[in-house]
């Protein structure tokens, strides 16, 4: 029978080898840092993947994360894993960027008149799904582009054109409807 793995958090050397890079960290030891970012970097990682579902911007976070443990590593007073610090700190600053993300989207969807989504498809739409855009109705052509070019969520189509929520979903599924007939024929 094998013996069951020891997670990172368990590894009791582990954690005395992070606490002690850490403590070099705040006396400013590159290549401490260079150690503890060489052990940690593949999980924290992932965890930023995990909530940005972005590598570029987990990338980008992680930069910050790491920027933060070089500068403040002397905030954490060891109550607690130097693990479960980083985690955390990765934890945050993903979810920070993806607060600030959907308030720019927020901005951009306030700034947007929806009587120009209808010229502003021309680029992101093959011509026969143009063609077909242009016979659905005014409403239903607008959710749609809305939703399906620039992805906003039905939610965020129903505060844009100040219509009740199923509205916005009746006519999205009716125009997807008509579309496919168009598409068909």
């Amino acid at each position: 029978m094998t013996a069951p793995s020891r997670t990172r958090e368990s590894n009791p050397e582990e954690a005395e080898r992070m606490q002690r890079w850490l403590g070099r960290v705040c006396a400013q030891d590159t290549q401490a840092l260079r150690s503890l970012y060489e052990l940690t970097s593949p999980r924290l990682m992932s965890v930023a993947v995990q909530i940005l579902k972005d590598d570029g911007e987990a990338a980008d976070v992680l930069q910050e994360v790491y920027l933060k443990v070089w500068q403040q590593a002397a905030d954490h007073r060891g109550v607690g894993s130097v693990w479960g610090w980083l985690i955390v700190t990765t934890r945050n600053a993903s979810l920070d960027r993806l607060r600030s993300r959907n308030r720019k989207r927020e901005q951009s969807l306030d700034d947007m008149d929806p009587a120009d989504v209808e010229g502003q498809t021309h680029n992101a739409l093959d011509s026969g799904v143009e063609r077909c855009l242009e016979f659905l109705n005014g409403n239903a052509r607008q959710a749609i582009v809305l939703s399906y070019i620039y992805g906003y969520s039905h939610q965020e189509v129903q505060q844009r054109l100040e219509r009740p929520l199923g509205t916005v979903k009746a006519w999205i599924r009716r125009g997807l409807q008509e579309l496919k007939r168009c598409l068909e024929a």
